[in-house]
């Protein structure tokens, strides 16, 4: 991995921005949720509300996403991604620093967020295979999910220790506001502006870009895809599971942990641990994996549902907990490189921003499923029992996607 980001310039240039960004999104989701709980007086039902708010513009602005990333200028759409994220940011950051925030605002400023990530992180996945030879794409993928998984645990920490130090969620959020400025920078450095730009796109006119037109670009994408078995079997059969995973990390997991009598700072390490063991699991996949083909990802959903099954029986001490939760982040990181790796080698140019999006969008609906799936499981099984479930469940699913690839190879 570390080789290839010393022959790949551009995408090292554009992977140091989007650490940052990473970071600053870290910091970002930590002050969120603390000023959710703060405006809310950490009323469940009020802030359950704000997230599902939150939630939909993936549902509404997901298609979009992959669409525009196919006709228009990537670089200009991540440009103009981190360009408003920042200019919201500093907005929050004044209305904290005013006391003129509510749920209604909170809510809308999510909105925002999640819908200028629906147009980010198409555009990011497909502008990889233009920056990287063929054969570096699984590092270079490997390193984004390095630097996805790295951000997303220094960016809550660092959070933490500056609102100690700092005594005001506000003035954190400069910081996170300029990391969108540095990202952006890096993205204008790292890819070329494409020749005649604007001329492709005032002679298009806006009508080449009506919602219609872009919606009609989704739909023939996800009945093309249909059509072929092994990117139907990786995009959907990987939606499925992260609907019964995502059950399991953000509910079924944290509350196993409490009601075995373990301290709030286990169940903080835990998440930590699952974040470290992804970062492991990411330079191993980088440096040891050969087959990125969708019957090798079914292989690893089903060697995270075998670990995520067996992790109830590590509750018996805080030390093997901490161990299964490392495990499982280290698989699930194998999942996570060989993923976007299949889909990008399954996909062309002109449609790699679609598929990426059509995963997204199915992937972020079901994550929000999870949390009424593992409300309903909680019902009629333990919570322990109810995580092992879980994990055979994904088993079946990728044994269902290993037999449906090996059909059509067959």
């Amino acid at each position: 991995m570390l080789a290839m980001l010393r022959k790949e310039h551009r995408f090292s240039v554009l992977l140091t921005g989007h650490f940052l960004s990473q970071a600053g999104d870290g910091i970002h989701e930590f002050v969120f949720i603390i000023t959710v709980l703060h405006v809310t007086h950490a009323n469940v039902a009020a802030s359950g509300a704000i997230y599902f708010f939150r939630f939909i513009p993936y549902v509404v602005l997901g298609p979009l996403g992959g669409a525009l990333s196919d006709r228009w200028p990537r670089r200009s759409l991540m440009v103009f991604a981190d360009l408003a994220r920042m200019a919201i940011t500093l907005g929050l950051c004044w209305l904290l620093s005013a006391g003129r925030l509510g749920p209604v605002s909170l809510a809308l400023i999510g909105m925002a967020m999640t819908a200028l990530r629906t147009v980010f992180q198409p555009a990011f996945q497909g502008a990889i295979p233009s920056l990287v030879r063929a054969e570096h794409l699984p590092a270079a993928n490997a390193a984004t999910q390095t630097v996805v998984e790295a951000g997303g645990f220094l960016g809550p920490a660092l959070g933490g220790t500056l609102l100690y130090v700092v005594a005001g969620p506000g003035n954190i959020l400069v910081i996170d506001a300029a990391t969108y400025l540095i990202s952006a920078f890096c993205i204008r450095h790292a890819i070329d502006a494409p020749p005649n730009s604007g001329a492709a796109v005032s002679a298009g006119g806006m009508g080449s870009i009506a919602l219609r037109a872009l919606y009609r670009d989704f739909a023939a994408n996800l009945r093309a895809a249909l059509t072929r078995r092994d990117l139907f079997v990786t995009i959907g059969y990987s939606a499925l599971c992260i609907l019964f995973v995502g059950a399991a990390l953000r509910v079924l997991i944290p509350t196993m942990l409490k009601a075995e009598g373990f301290a709030d700072s286990v169940i903080g390490y835990a998440m930590s641990f699952l974040a470290l063991g992804a970062v492991a699991g990411a330079f191993l996949c980088g440096a040891l994996s050969r087959d990125f083909s969708t019957s090798s990802l079914m292989n690893y959903w089903r060697c995270y549902g075998f670990v995520l099954a067996l992790l109830p029986l590590c509750a018996v001490s805080a030390v093997a907990t901490l161990a299964g939760c490392f495990a499982l982040g280290a698989i699930g990181a194998f999942v996570d490189v060989v993923l976007p790796t299949n889909i990008q080698r399954l996909s062309t140019q002109e449609n790699v921003g679609k598929n990426f999006s059509l995963f997204s969008t199915l992937a972020n609906t079901g994550e929000a499923m999870s949390g009424a799936f593992a409300g309903a499981l909680s019902v009629v099984a333990p919570v322990g029992i109810g995580i092992s479930v879980i994990g055979v469940i994904v088993v079946a699913v990728g044994y269902l996607g290993s037999a449906n690839t090996a059909v059509k190879h067959g």
